[in-house]
């Protein structure tokens, strides 16, 4: 029920060790959707984007991220490496870049969600906003068809706030710092990538002594 073009199917094939044949033919499905989806990219849009809706039951969708046997963190780092030896030179220092993002949520009841300042808001009022917050972690490289680099996502944590039994001061082990959660990721890429050389670049929010 699902085609894929060969280039594309080829190359989620090198990701397949990732999961079990059931869940890596969810996968693809889904990475379709993503792709061809120009409406919502949702759990549900993405089946409709793989003209699967209606032909998939939607908690087919839903159980890869809730229930799945698969690790995204190995994912990650099997799709580093894919980027560091296709579209990298050998040898060359690989630079990663480091940063927060906020994603937008509704509802008190949403997992790991509180207020976080909104970079992309348009005045002071709208400063804050409520959602979640994935520390993320990217390859920056140069694409002949582009003037500009890009950076290439690969590894994300979620940062959640200190609980309040927790003083002032004082860190939360089980809730990580931005900073922590961010050289845990490193330390994951740069073992990963034994013997090629990190150039690690954030803004200064990241200048800490995790480092």
């Amino acid at each position: 029920m699902l085609c894929l073009p060969s280039s594309l199917n080829e190359l989620l094939l090198l990701l397949a060790p990732c999961f079990t044949q059931p869940t890596f033919r969810t996968f693809q499905a889904l990475v379709v959707g993503q792709i061809s989806q120009t409406g919502l990219r949702c759990v549900t849009g993405m089946l409709t984007g793989a003209r699967l809706s209606g032909v998939w039951h939607h908690s087919r969708a839903h159980r890869f991220f809730s229930q799945a046997s698969w690790e995204p963190d190995e994912l990650g780092l099997r799709l580093a490496v894919l980027i560091c030896e296709r579209l990298l030179p050998a040898g060359a220092i690989v630079t990663v870049a480091i940063d927060d993002t906020l994603l937008h949520r509704l509802g008190r009841k949403v997992h790991g969600t509180f207020w976080h300042h909104d970079a992309t808001a348009n005045s002071k009022k709208a400063s804050l906003a409520w959602g979640n917050n994935f520390v993320v972690i990217g390859i920056v490289v140069e694409l002949p068809f582009l003037e500009r680099k890009l950076c290439l996502p690969v590894l994300f944590r979620l940062w959640r706030a200190k609980r309040k039994e927790f003083p002032k001061g004082k860190s939360d082990p089980e809730r990580p710092s931005k900073q922590k959660l961010g050289r845990e990721m490193i330390d994951l890429l740069a073992k990963r990538l034994a013997g090629r050389q990190l150039a690690v670049v954030g803004d200064n929010a990241y200048a800490s002594k995790a480092w």
